[in-house]
Formats: C-alpha cells, structure tokens, sequence
C-alpha cells in the first residue's frame, strides 16, 4: 500500500472514532482517549519503514507495564538496549536516568533534548560505555562519573562510532578513546577535571564551514567571525586535534522555526532557511560579529547584560537593512571609531529595537535616510564617544520613548533636518548636551503624560503633579518639553499581564478547522493555529512566547498582535502536548496559560 494510501486510511480511522465518541458518555471519555493513541500509533508505525524498530524509553513509566512501545517505554536505558537488535533505535523521552549504560550492539541511541535528557551515575564509574562499531549517540548530558582514573563521561572501545551533540559536563574524562575511525563532532565539554583523551586516530571536527566541539576554557581570536576559534584544540594520548574548535556553546544560537543550529548570528540571519517572521534566539555569551540584517526577522538575546555583540572597534556593530526587525536583549558594544560609525544603523522602517544596551560606540544609534515608522524602546544607551541617539535627514514618525540616555560625550539624541518625530518618557542623564533638534518634534506626551526628565532642568513643580511649571527648551531651535519631568521616569508596572489561549479549546481539528466542539478534550490533526489574547494596562504586551511540554526554548515567539503561531510540525512518536503560552509586558512581567492537547501528523 502507498504511504499517501495509509494516510487516507488514517484519517478515515480517526472521523470514525470522532463520530461514535461523540455519542458516549462522559464517564467513558479517558478510555477513548486512551485507546484512540494506541490505534492511532499502531497505524501511524505502520506507514513507517518495516526495518525502522524504535525502542522507547521514559524515566516516569515507573509502575509498567515494560514492553518499549511509545505507549509502556521501559524505564531504563540499559534496558531498552538489552531488549534490542542490532540497526535499532533507542528513543529516550527527557528525563535524568540514573545509570551506567553499556552499548554492546550497532543502535541508534538518541535523546529528546540534550538539554533536558540526563544521564548521571552519581559518581559511579563510567556513565555510557560503547563496546561495539556503528554506534550513534546523540543529544544527551553526560554527568558526574566517577573520579578513578578510567572514569568518563563517555568511553568508547571500538569503531566507526559517531558521537554529536551532547553536553558533557562535571565527569572526570568527558570522552576516553582507545579504537579509531570515530566522528565526534558538536559537543559542548564543559567543566570536566580532563575533557578528552585519544590514543586512536578520529575527526574531532567538520571540515570549513563546519566546526568542532566547545572546549571550556578554550580561548583565541576568531579573525574571519566564523564561529571557530582559529587555534586548534589539542587532544591528549596521541596528538589529535580539533582543528575547529567552537567559539560559543554548541545550539547558542537557532532559529526557532527552522530548530537550525548556526555557529554565528551572522550565518544564522543569511542562512537560505531564515525567512520573513522567522525569530533567532541567541544565548548569552560574548559574539565578536558585524551584523547586517536585512531580513524581516527577529533576533532575540537571552539576557540583554550578558548576551553580547561586540565589532572589536571596526565598522558598525549592527547595521539594519530589511523593514520590521525585531532586535531586542542585547549589549551591543565597540562599533568603529569613525564620525559615522555607530552600534547600531537603522536604514530602513517599522523597526523595534527594544530592551537592549548600547554602550562604548562611537554613536550609539544613528536613523538615517528617510528611515521611518521605528519604535527605540526601553533601551540603555550610554557611554558612546558622540551621540547616544541621532536621527539624519528626512526620518520621520520615529517613537523614542523609555530609553535612560546618559553619559554619552556629545548629545544625548541630536535631531538633524527630521520632522513628526515623537520622543517622551525618557531619562537624558548627564550627556554633554542632552538633545539638540532644528526640526518640528514632539518631545513630550501630553499632560498628565509629560515628557521626558532632563539632568539639567531647573525648573521647580510647585503644584506636586511631577511635572516642571515651566518648559525645557531643546537647543538648536524652537521646539521645547512642554511638560518635563522632575523625577527620572520609572514606569512602576508590577501587575502581570492578562492572557487567555482562544483557541483550540475542547474538539476536534482537522487542518484548522473544528469539529464536534461538545467534547471534554482537544484532539488535532495536521496544522493548527494557536490564538492568543494578552492585555496589560499599564506597560503594554512586550511579546507572547509560544512553548511545547517542558521545552527550554519557545517554537514562536510574537511581538504584535493579534498574538498567534502556527503549529506544522507533528512528531510520529508523540501525540500528547501541553501548550504554554508567555505574555511578558515591557517591564519584565509575565503570565501563564496552558492547554493540554492530543495532536498528530
């Protein structure tokens, strides 16, 4: 029978389980769903190819039954092997397993996120031994062996293994090699008293553009900003190298629609994949880069103190091409030291940099040729050889609203032959000229709003509102503060934001469309779309961050409403879900809904 064929059949299946279901009892609910899984996996496995034999394992099925189906997965690594054949796959749920494994047979032993499925001997002895050819090993942390000297978070005695993407953390060897011919790529050896010793002869690395492993404590320049260390990593035992050791942690930087890993941002913005309204999460860590975005995408930092872009004092630092990017959780530092050099170079409209601090540039931001529609929003920029701020000619309807400017050498914002831009609620601290403008700007929000604070205003508030009794006169011309304010501007927002999941809600989908809505579960099939309502009254919505299960990362994450993210990918081992919805309002407060679903292909 054709796959296209068994799919057909599929759905056929599920309608008519739909349809008698809807006529049962409430009391008989969970035992449909229960049976709807077991059929629908039993046809599912059948479409797969007849030599693929997946043995699943899941730390919580504590109680059994035991047999290594998706549905009864044993509890235990060792004992998913022990129950193998050779050319099987190990499927291994997130969890932390508390074992020693041996791998004896040519498997396929993979983890669900190697972030989250653990492997921890407590201690004791090696944590995963392989004793035979062809073993895949993959997306696991490997932690605390024991402290003998042949202890490791992985030994291999054998050939023609490929071990990738896992963290190997705190064990006493991360890899002990005694065969040849193994590939051990991408991994991050973190914090382990030695990281590896080799007596064979294996690949360390990927050849150009690919790279190595993460080495803790591994340091050296990385002139062409490729993402590799230029000095290769020696190996102890036999001379071996990692010619291409990895500058930041392996899985640092992904696109979330994609879930690519790239070694750079650079590469991960230019990559063929990174599409319109495609987001880039970028982790903390220091990223010697010179970005040029010119995609409608967003890039996301996790931490906008620790998670940054440094030019190393050439060029501009980021420099932004493409209409509604998103850039925001960044420190964003050390552009060139020419007049126009700048952190950040917006040539384009509707960009929201947003929560991030630009700091040691020769300007911090500059908005030029008729760049309009942009939104600079809850930034720090300070510390810059010139301008914090400067918008160039003919940029108009530009928002600059929350920023804390201070300290930089020459202006704090400096308006140049630019008209309807509107700049409030801002703290201009100490700069050496804290604006210019010879323009028609707004530089306040109205009363009882007001505008900005200014280090340098003397007037007094003799009415207590908070607002100065008498303007602040912006240099350079006519313009002024109507309404400056005498306390530097804090948005005291501690009340987290409303959010609701509309949709799914209980049914049946079916590509997006439901069915059957009087039925106490959700159950999808194909593609669907997450709805979300968020509301936050007093700092508005920053973005709602769309998560499956337990996951680390968001799939999606959206910056405007209305709030939504499309759901395409299925997984033929898993069908239940819960999603979780994050709202986080503009100071940083955030709140939680969830639904638990039933979802397919």
């Amino acid at each position: 029978m054709k796959i296209n064929d068994r799919i057909k059949n599929l759905l056929k299946y599920i309608l008519v389980i739909c349809i008698v279901s809807a006529f049962l009892t409430p009391g008989t609910s969970a035992l449909i769903k229960q049976t709807e899984r077991n059929e629908v996996t039993k046809i599912i496995q059948n479409i797969l190819p007849a030599s693929l034999n997946v043995i699943y394992i899941d730390d919580d099925n504590t109680d059994g039954p035991w047999d290594g189906s998706s549905d009864h997965p044993y509890q235990y690594i060792q004992d998913g092997i022990d129950n193998a054949n050779s050319g099987d796959k190990i499927y291994v749920f997130n969890g932390t397993y508390y074992e020693n494994v041996v791998i004896y047979l040519p498997l396929t032993v993979e983890g669900e996120d190697r972030d989250n499925t653990v492997i921890n001997t407590m201690r004791q002895g090696t944590v995963v031994k392989i004793t035979s050819n062809f073993v895949t090993f993959c997306r696991f942390t490997i932690e605390y062996s024991g402290t003998n000297s042949n202890d490791a978070g992985i030994s291999i005695h054998s050939e023609e293994n490929h071990i990738a993407e896992n963290n190997i953390v705190e064990n006493n060897y991360g890899i002990i090699i005694s065969g040849s011919n193994n590939t051990i790529i991408y991994n991050n050896f973190i914090d382990n008293t030695h990281h590896a010793y080799d007596t064979g002869k294996n690949i360390w690395n990927e050849s150009s553009p690919g790279g190595g492993n993460y080495w803790e404590h591994h340091y050296g320049e990385d002139d062409n900003e490729d993402g590799v260390i230029d000095m290769p990593f020696n190996i102890s035992g036999n001379s071996n190298q990692d010619l291409r050791p990895l500058l930041h942690r392996y899985g640092s930087i992904y696109n979330v629609d994609t879930d690519k890993i790239f070694l750079t941002i650079k590469s991960a913005i230019e990559d063929h994949t990174t599409i319109t309204n495609h987001t880039i999460i970028v982790m903390r860590d220091v990223y010697y880069e010179h970005l040029d975005i010119c995609k409608d995408i967003k890039i996301i930092g996790e931490d906008k103190e620790d998670t940054i872009i440094n030019a190393r004092l050439t060029g501009n630092t980021v420099y932004i091409c493409g209409d509604n990017v998103v850039l925001s959780g960044f420190t964003i530092r050390n552009s060139g030291r020419e007049i126009n050099n700048a952190g950040i170079i917006i040539n384009s409209d509707k960009i929201k940099l947003e929560g991030n601090i630009i700091k040691d540039n020769f300007n911090g931001i500059i908005l030029k040729c008729s760049s309009d529609f942009n939104i600079i929003l809850g930034n720090i920029i300070n510390s810059n050889n010139w301008n914090g701020i400067q918008i160039k000619k003919e940029c108009k309807k530009n928002i600059i609203t929350k920023n804390i400017i201070e300290n930089n050498n020459y202006a704090g914002i400096a308006i140049s032959d630019a008209s309807y831009n509107l700049i409030y609620h801002n703290n201009l601290i100490n700069n050496r000229h804290n604006a210019f403008d010879n323009s028609n700007n707004g530089w306040d929000n109205g009363y009882p709003s007001g505008g900005n604070y200014w280090s340098d205003y003397e007037g007094k508030d003799k009415d207590g509102d908070g607002i100065g009794d008498i303007p602040y006169p912006i240099p350079d011309g006519i313009n002024e503060d109507r309404y400056p304010l005498v306390y530097p501007f804090v948005e005291d927002d501690n009340i987290p934001p409303e959010i609701k999941i509309t949709s799914p809600q209980n049914g049946y989908y079916i590509w997006n469309i439901r069915f059957m809505k009087l039925i106490p579960f959700t159950f999808i099939i194909g593609s669907i779309d997450i709805e979300v309502e968020a509301m936050d009254y007093q700092s508005g919505i920053a973005n709602v961050s769309f998560f499956l299960n337990n996951n680390k990362y968001p799939e999606y994450i959206d910056t405007e409403a209305p709030y939504k993210w499309t759901w395409t990918r299925g997984n033929l081992f898993k069908f239940s879900y819960v999603i979780r919805t994050v709202a986080y309002d503009n100071e940083g407060n955030d709140n939680i809904d969830r639904i638990s679903v039933i979802k397919i292909l």
